[in-house]
């Protein structure tokens, strides 16, 4: 799995090394309540520019999930992780790589966000 967080410090995204990559990184992205536990997976093409929009989604209550949107709103960014849950090689499609990460957080039973 990648260990690839997208971080929004700037003091700290020098180092992360997602944001220096000039290619397109494709893979799964992990939305994480971390007061809660719960998760939400989504598919990229792009997990850089992904993540960017998520963030800004969340920011301006637009998010695509009113449950995830409440309760970031309720709980704030601080508690809320969103990093690249895992980088798909060039053969591997993305909705069998999203649902082999879903079954892997119901095994640790995580409960998940619904789209």
């Amino acid at each position: 799995m990648s260990n690839l967080t997208v971080c929004y410090n700037p003091k700290i995204m020098d180092r992360n090394g997602i944001f220096l990559r000039k290619d397109r990184v494709r893979g799964i992205i992990k939305i994480e309540n971390m007061l809660s536990g719960r998760i939400m997976l989504l598919e990229s093409e792009d997990m850089v520019r992904d993540a960017t929009k998520i963030r800004f989604s969340l920011d301006m209550g637009t998010f695509g999930s009113a449950e995830l949107q409440k309760d970031y709103e309720e709980t704030g960014l601080e508690l809320f992780d969103i990093s690249a849950d895992a980088e798909a090689d060039g053969t591997k499609e993305l909705k069998d790589l999203l649902e082999e990460r879903k079954s892997y957080y119901l095994g640790l039973k995580k409960e998940l966000y619904q789209r």
